[in-house]
């Protein structure tokens, strides 16, 4: 008896340990179930539940707060000697470490699929924009599933995860109701996502969603979209540790600020009067001086020269300097709002004892400071996207408006070469360090061996996952729901902490629409093709002759010398390195081409003619629907009004910086077109007679002539004519990037104003058609 008591010890003992090491493995994701290893009997009284555990994050696994910031250059924040006031990065940076070489990829979400896999942007499909992906290996837009996502391993390790803010990582096809919703961050680990997934957001009125539900448009009225962020993450953290106190998590926090739209409180606003009139020139200099003076850039850090195609700021006229000065006093209030909501969620987990076991991931800007505005800067981003011909006049008469909601502003380039001090260039130039090099910040109580210190170790996105998992005690899987998982790019940057080390061996390749560069071992090659970041083209075409030179970083923070004629046997070599990489990481085909050049017809729902709308509750994305612009098209509706002078929306095709909308106005038909907000790109016109109460039919005929030709909107109810509008010309982008199609309303940033709330309709839509010429 004592001896089968004995071998039943041992067994339990031996099945045990086998679990354990099931769960300790935790290389295969989900961790298997392992084998049930009670007693069942005929009566549950008889019978012994499995004791086998549920799998829980490892003891003393920290919280995670991964921050990162939008088009915040390498010397915004005054954390890394910029202008801007950030006083809640400053105490981050006080409790932790800065990184002043570490990098992002160059753009949007690119440098966001970096970030969440570990792998470069390439290798995980998202070698440019999500909004246009290519069927290359490089380039699908989607973030495949042999790199699983940080949220994904924690989450299956035992963590709440959740994320909030701008997820620019959904192909434009894929964010209406119709999914497929694999590409939202609901599929990719997140148990909760508040945010919205695509590129830009209006700050005032934003489409927002919860999981893939759409918010409802009067949730946070009066709120700034940066502060609602901050709100709903203290709610989630709340609930979280209310339900389970023990159970670590990971809050991604990403807001869309500093991208455009600039737009910020008018009291912040006026902090920054009058704080940018020595223009961008002088302030470069200055913010260089007070990096050099805080250690941020090493002694003798040369500041590079003014690029050609950007403007001194000395000879801009009074009107322009005045207009340029007042869109960097929004950007920079911008910036100190998001700095100030950071600061509340880090308050909150603060006064609820969570912060000290959380590890901090700060990074300011997903990559640099971006000059899409132009030499001139912008009121309206996507309107100028293509072409910068807004006029000296039509800007200046923006210049008190400027951050509010009637603008859509982006600085001029000037700035944001300033912002990137004393890099060269911006965003978009992975050939430049201006492009790719962010300030970072690593922050956990008691494992920072020199809290406030600054390490010049390099460092790059795709290190912040194998941090992560090495603060967690966690391995990197090598399979995940039953994809076999691609290794990891990054490296952990953890023992960092303790031990910074500069000269510890490293390489990097960069890629971003045909603008290349190669980090190996403290040396920089790049490979430019003479693109500005405004232009859709190089100068010699998408076929261009690449000009590439080579720089010691070691000694030449900056990359301002150029030693290629020094080191032609290490350029030769950094070259075939290049390549190299390039290919192991999916990089080639390139395509020098830059957004709307990039464009497909189907990018814009061109392949199709006819299009059917039942009801007045639909909502489909702007872009990547039936593109309501440029081409012929006959759209029926079917109306049915409550009242004779009934009013509301039928059909709102994007926002006051770029759309259109067919309405009614206490009963009349009426249009309006907006190609920007400025009046001389805007038509409108009204019916004179109203349609009835009830039951009728009301046609919009959209008739383009041809290129640059006039175009003419044509209204009509059965056989009679209601009004006919003459419009500037046929063609549009809708603004912002979020902006929908609506039947029945007009959600986000709207056309024009309205008689009802949204141009909510008091009445039915049941059906609306659209057919294309």
């Amino acid at each position: 008896m004592a001896n089968r008591l004995g071998h039943a010890a041992v067994a339990i003992l031996l099945l045990a340990s086998t679990s354990g090491l099931t769960q300790m493995s935790r290389t295969v994701l989900p961790v298997p179930q392992p084998p049930f290893n009670g007693a069942i009997a005929d009566n549950v009284l008889d019978s012994r539940p499995d004791t086998n555990p549920p799998v829980r994050a490892p003891q003393a696994a920290p919280n995670v707060l991964m921050f990162m910031s939008d088009d915040v250059g390498f010397a915004m924040s005054s954390t890394f000697g910029g202008p801007v006031p950030t006083p809640n990065f400053d105490r981050l940076a006080a409790m932790g470490q800065l990184y002043n070489r570490f990098h992002t990829t160059g753009i949007c979400s690119s440098s966001r699929a970096a970030l969440l896999t570990g792998r470069n942007h390439h290798n995980t499909g998202v070698g440019y924009l999500s909004d246009l992906p290519e069927e290359y290996p490089g380039y699908t837009g989607r973030i495949a599933p042999e790199t699983a996502t940080i949220a994904q391993i924690l989450k299956l390790n035992g963590y709440n995860t959740a994320m909030f803010g701008k997820h620019h990582n959904v192909p434009t096809n894929e964010r209406s109701d119709a999914g497929p919703f694999d590409a939202w961050p609901t599929s990719l680990g997140f148990e909760y996502f508040f945010g919205f997934p695509q590129g830009d957001s209006d700050q005032y009125a934003p489409n927002l969603y919860r999981g893939t539900v759409r918010v409802d448009p009067d949730e946070g009225h009066g709120d700034m979209l940066d502060k609602r962020l901050a709100d709903d993450i203290i709610h989630w953290v709340h609930n979280q540790k209310a339900a389970a106190p023990d159970k670590p998590f990971l809050i991604y926090y990403a807001p869309g600020s500093t991208h455009a739209p600039h737009q910020a409180p008018p009291d912040y606003i006026t902090r920054f009067r009058g704080k940018f009139d020595m223009g961008w020139d002088k302030m470069r200099e200055e913010t260089w001086k007070r990096q050099l003076a805080m250690g941020i850039i090493p002694k003798g850090t040369k500041l590079t020269e003014r690029p050609e195609g950007i403007p001194a700021w000395d000879i801009l006229s009074p009107g322009t300097k005045a207009f340029a000065a007042r869109t960097m006093e929004v950007a920079a209030a911008q910036l100190a709002y998001q700095d100030e909501q950071l600061g509340r969620v880090i308050d909150e987990l603060q006064r609820m004892g969570v912060l000290d076991n959380t590890l901090l991931v700060v990074i300011e800007g997903d990559n640099g400071a971006s000059a899409e505005g132009g030499p001139s800067g912008t009121v309206n981003e996507l309107r100028t996207i293509a072409i910068h011909d807004e006029g000296e006049a039509w800007l200046a008469a923006n210049t008190d408006k400027l951050g509010g909601p009637l603008t859509y502003e982006n600085y001029p380039a000037g700035w944001a070469w300033a912002m990137n001090t004393p890099l060269r260039w911006v965003k978009q130039y992975a050939s430049m360090l201006g492009g790719i090099r962010n300030g970072m910040i690593l922050s956990w109580k008691g494992h920072v061996a020199h809290p406030g210190s600054i390490c010049p170790e390099f460092g790059h996105l795709v290190d912040i996952v194998p941090t992560i998992l090495d603060a967690a005690k966690l391995p990197a899987p090598t399979i995940v729901y039953g994809f076999s998982q691609k290794p990891m790019d990054g490296q952990s940057l953890l023992a960092s902490l303790n031990m910074c080390d500069a000269a510890k061996p490293r390489t990097q390749y960069f890629e971003m629409s045909g603008k290349v560069g190669l980090y190996h071992d403290g040396w920089f090659l790049s490979g430019e093709d003479g693109r500005k970041s405004w232009d859709l083209l190089p100068p010699g075409g998408a076929r261009p002759k690449m000009s590439w030179t080579l720089y010691n970083l070691d000694k030449d923070f900056s990359q301002s010398t150029d030693l290629s004629a020094q080191e032609p046997a290490r350029m030769t070599s950094m070259m075939s390195l290049w390549e190299e990489e390039a290919k192991r990481n999916n990089v080639f085909p390139l395509d020098h081409r830059f957004g709307p050049a990039r464009a497909s017809a189907g990018s814009f729902g061109q392949g199709r003619k006819h299009w059917d709308f039942w009801g007045k509750d639909v909502s489909i994305p702007a872009i990547g629907g039936p593109f309501l612009a440029g081409r012929s098209f006959t759209l029926n509706a079917d109306i049915v009004l409550d009242k004779p002078d009934a009013s509301g929306v039928i059909v709102a095709v994007g926002s006051r910086f770029g759309g259109w909308s067919l309405f009614l106005d206490h009963g009349k038909p009426g249009f309006v077109w907006a190609r920007s907000t400025n009046p001389d790109e805007m038509a409108r016109g009204t019916a004179t007679q109203a349609l009835p109460k009830g039951s009728s039919k009301l046609q919009m005929r959209f008739s383009v002539q041809g290129m640059s030709k006039p175009t003419e909107v044509t209204l009509s109810s059965g056989t009679t004519e209601l009004a006919r509008i003459k419009l500037p010309g046929s063609m549009l982008m809708p603004a912002g990037s979020g902006e929908t199609i609506d039947v029945g309303r007009d959600l986000g940033v709207p056309v024009t104003d309205y008689a009802t709330p949204h141009g909510a309709i008091e009445g039915d839509i049941p059906h609306v058609s659209i057919d294309f010429d």
